[in-house]
């Protein structure tokens, strides 16, 4: 037989598309097989003798090596004997050719069984690429499924023009030929990239370490190691102007690859609109046959034609520019755009962490240069060429991967030819897909249950994709998914520099906490930006913006039912540890009342939070212990933390047992509406429902309805009213469950107002008459709550520390009200009042303790009298400069006030003191 012909002009993976002529070619290799004649009699006699298949198939191997390396450009596969027996024989045996007496027009049995054949070598070949890449790899197969869903949403479309907006207006400009997509982890990233791909002509680059192979996709590799090892080499380069030219170097020979498979792709007549579908295709996933080899080639220490002095350090920057920019534009001329003037080629290296993380300069040289900003130093001999790169990663140091204008690289490669300020870099591109199901509409009312509301599957679905993905791989369990996403709410520290956060309290609390009370980050601190980018890149906290100026991010945790989910159970799990070898729910429920505000307080003591209205920030803190020790309570010091679900439906009754004092929560319970005559409380309420695990924000009055609290309700979501709603601060929606499935004429809420002040106030209102809350129909019940949080315990009965409405007195001039309002008092905040609260209520006091701008003056006593002398503010010591009369100041000013911001000194006497400023109409209120 003949030698191994060379592999046809092949398709997008690396297969002819012409079957005509591939079966044509095909049938040349049968006729030369044929004309072995030793070898066919024996293939012939050995299948007529039903011989053992080992010796059949040694006749079959060279001849379909040969096919396989036409199809599939592999000589790795296995003859089907079994299978295809009839094929062979009739491609072999002369007499069945040479008998068929088929229509011209229809298909010979030669064609069908070189057709059955091919598809054949089709098929395995497909499967060995997948098993390629995925050697050394231990990703669950429902991880790697879900990569295979369909896609949903319009993210891709979304990113495909800010990518041409960002081109277009990059002509000239440095460093605007690259912009990084910032985001946390199951976001869809990497899917949205692979997506893009379709449209435009891209360069996919993953650069994840060979020992990183429990994520999808898998790292790119070259040369049997990862792709990230060329890119990131201890010791090999020797300036950072020598890493910036290798790895132009680098990205030169990967678009020389791609042109010379532009070229082919063009000769075999394919229409060039399928181009960057095809392109994708033909290079795969990572670790398969094609984008390997392209991977090998581009690091191998060959040079490149044209380029062979391109490591020259002494060439000058125009000169090497130009000549990158006419190679790269000729490739970039032959493939069509999908719209004039956007980008024609597009890079994009996922996991850019990496770069960011590795100094190419060696330890003593100074600047520092990264990885990173050598690789967009290269990009810029492509500038005014329609090229664009893009940096995906969850990374925290934003100042590396987008630094703004006074974290910016002070080095400059284009100095010479550049105008314009080098804060030209794009803000980071955070809008990925979100509440993107696989069906327009995530919720249709009244048709879910309350089971179904409640479980996993269900809230997969909100949020980011990643989780109703993995459901919906038939090879996912929910023990899986929720141990993958348990893994991801941990803080991973890289830098050696943040130890200090390395507190016990810190790492395994305060992520879980964030994702479930909303926690607001400050950005004037250093620490905190750093802190909320390091929730971002290891704890899937949201990136909402990135302004401008690049200086922080705007993060938090949106509404996510699955995450907040697993979050109450990472927090179980954790205080079930603490309380290990008790045996015992009290000593883990003691733990959560301990621990929660600890946390807190820790963070907010080191300035990191941002208290905004501080008893708002308690008041949530309350509320979701209440709603976890509820749950709690009811499980066995044994049950697995994985298994118990928080989101169960939760009586009313109940959560005001557990978030009430035992001496008060009976007054409660029996508590009358205010408006109208009624039942009591626990029996109005007795088959009604909370579910929240997390608080979302409302910013406008939509939230003020029965609808919204429906909605709101089937994503486990308690309402914050961010000071836009008048006299609600929280809503907390309440199913009363009748016959059928939860809808909006089923719903009510509580609705809580929280305060701080020293002096008690009304504040119970008609929800109905004020915010029209219910939808016109049955007049349900609601609640409303009055946390006093700044009133003092000390100096009240016991009795009076909690309050309930008083009974109604029918009055004849009174409008008849259809929804009866039961009003509940709670005044101060320590364990008298909240059965949450251990203890030691002092957290909490601290917590709720005003703050001025001294609060954190290093030196007390003397010292900080010497401060409050400048004036900061006025208080009872800032009159001391002046004598007053006792006729004067003295009668109209008292000496201190109960709140102590206001008097006189109180080392003032005698009639001769005088005071020339006129203060007779002096009025200072706290």
């Amino acid at each position: 037989m003949s030698t191994i012909p060379g592999p046809a002009s092949q398709d997008s993976c690396g297969r002819p598309e012409e079957p005509d002529r591939l079966i044509l070619e095909a049938k040349e290799i049968f006729s030369e097989a044929r004309a072995d004649k030793n070898n066919t009699r024996k293939f012939l006699r050995l299948s007529q003798e039903r011989a053992p298949i080992e010796e059949q198939e040694k006749c079959l191997v060279p001849l379909f090596q040969k096919l396989a390396f036409l199809i599939a450009g592999r000589k790795d596969l296995t003859p089907p004997v079994v299978e295809y027996i009839i094929a062979f024989r009739t491609l072999l045996d002369r007499r069945l050719l040479e008998s068929d007496e088929s229509d011209d027009e229809e298909e010979t049995p030669e064609d069908i069984a070189i057709r059955q054949l091919i598809n054949y070598i089709i098929k395995e070949d497909e499967k060995l690429r997948k098993i390629e890449s995925n050697k050394g790899s231990a990703v669950p197969l429902s991880v790697e499924k879900a990569w295979e869903t369909d896609y949903v949403g319009e993210s891709d479309k979304l990113l495909q023009h800010a990518v041409s907006s960002m081109y277009r207006e990059s002509l000239g400009m440095p460093y605007t030929n690259f912009c990084s997509i910032i985001q946390g982890s199951g976001t869809g990233k990497s899917r949205l990239v692979d997506k893009l791909a379709e449209s435009v002509f891209t360069i996919p680059i993953i650069l994840r370490p060979l020992a990183d192979n429990q994520v999808f996709p898998l790292g790119d590799t070259a040369n049997g190691k990862a792709l990230l090892d060329f890119f990131c080499k201890h010791g090999h380069f020797m300036s950072a102007l020598h890493a910036q030219l290798s790895y132009l170097l680098f990205l030169l020979k990967v678009l020389v690859i791609a042109d010379k498979w532009i070229d082919d792709y063009k000769k075999s007549g394919h229409p060039m609109e399928n181009i960057a579908a095809e392109w994708r295709k033909h290079l795969s996933a990572p670790r398969t046959i094609h984008r390997n080899e392209m991977y090998d080639h581009a690091t191998d220490p060959s040079p490149l034609e044209g380029f062979e002095d391109i490591l020259d350090e002494t060439i000058p920057f125009i000169d090497l520019q130009a000549r990158v920019r006419s190679l790269v534009s000729a490739i970039a001329e032959k493939i069509k755009p999908t719209t004039d003037g956007d980008p024609r080629i597009l890079f994009y290296f996922d996991e850019a962490q990496h770069l960011t993380a590795f100094t190419v300069t060696r330890e003593e040289e100074e600047p520092r240069w990264t990885a990173y900003q050598c690789l967009c130093k290269a990009f810029t001999y492509m500038l005014d060429v329609p090229v664009l790169a893009l940096f995906l990663s969850a990374y925290s140091r934003l100042s590396e991967t987008s630094p703004s204008a006074r974290n910016f690289w002070s080095a400059r490669v284009l100095a010479s030819t550049s105008k314009e300020s080098n804060d030209n870099i794009y803000a980071p591109f955070v809008e990925l897909p979100f509440d993107v199901w696989k069906a327009p509409t995530i919720v249709t009312e009244g048709s879910h249950s309350g089971d179904e509301i409640c479980s996993l599957r269900f809230m997969a679905r909100f949020g980011r994709p990643m989780f109703w993905a993995l459901f919906e791989s038939l090879n996912a369990t929910e023990l899986q998914v929720v141990r993958l996403a348990m893994s991801k709410l941990k803080f991973r520290f890289e830098d050696g520099n943040r130890k200090q956060y390395r507190t016990p309290v810190f790492n395994e609390l305060i992520p879980l906490l964030a994702a479930r009370v909303d926690f607001t980050l400050k950005d004037n601190r250093d620490e905190a930006v750093f802190l909320e980018g390091l929730l971002v890149a290891s704890a899937m906290r949201t990136v909402y913006s990135i302004p401008k100026h690049r200086q922080y991010l705007r993060g938090g945790y949106p509404s996510e039912p699955f995450l907040a989910e697993v979050a109450a159970r990472t927090m179980f799990a954790y205080f079930q540890s603490l309380a290990e070898g008790t045996g015992s729910i009290t000593a883990i429920i003691r733990e959560y009342k301990n621990h929660i505000p600890l946390a807190v307080s820790a963070w907010i003591q080191q300035g990191l939070i941002d208290r905004g209205v501080k008893e708002k920030l308690v008041a949530r803190m309350l509320f979701t212990l209440a709603h976890d020790i509820s749950i709690v309570k009811k499980l066995s010091a044994e049950d697995l933390p994985e298994t118990v679900s928080f989101s169960q439906m939760i009586p009313v009754v109940d959560f005001f047992h557990t978030l009430i004092a035992e001496e008060h929560v009976i007054k409660v319970l029996d508590a009358l509406p205010r408006n109208k005559k009624g039942k009591p409380l626990k029996n109005v309420f007795r088959n009604a429902y909370v579910h929240f695990t997390q608080f979302v924000k409302a910013v406008d009055k939509s939230a003020m309805t029965d609808t919204a609290a429906y909605l709101l309700f089937t994503r486990g979501a308690a309402i914050a009213g961010d000071r836009t709603i008048l006299g609600v601060d929280f809503i907390i929606p309440v199913w009363i469950r009748g016959d059928g499935n939860p809808d909006r004429w089923s719903m009510t809420a509580i609705f809580i107002q929280v305060k701080n002040k020293k002096a008690k106030q009304t504040i119970h209102i008609d929800m109905q008459k004020k915010h029209k809350f219910f939808t016109k129909g049955n007049g349900r019940p609601y609640i409303t709550i009055a946390m006093q949080l700044g009133l003092s315990d000390e100096d009240k009965s016991e009795d009076n520390l909690v309050e309930v409405s008083p009974p109604y007195f029918e009055d004849l001039w009174d409008k008849k009200e259809k929804y009866p309002r039961y009003e509940i008092s709670i005044d101060g905040c320590s364990n008298e009042t909240y059965n949450v609260i251990g203890g030691d209520s002092d957290i909490y006091s601290a917590l709720l303790a005003e703050r001025d701008i001294l609060s954190e003056h290093p030196r007390k006593g003397k010292f900080l009298d010497a401060v409050k002398q400048m004036k900061p503010y006025w208080v009872s010591e800032s009159y001391n400069w002046a004598a007053t009369t006792k006729k004067g100041l003295g009668q109209r000013v008292k000496d201190k006030p109960a709140d102590g911001r206001v008097g006189l000194d109180r080392g003032q006497k005698g009639e001769e003191n005088r005071l020339i400023t006129d203060l007779s109409r002096l009025h200072i209120e706290s």
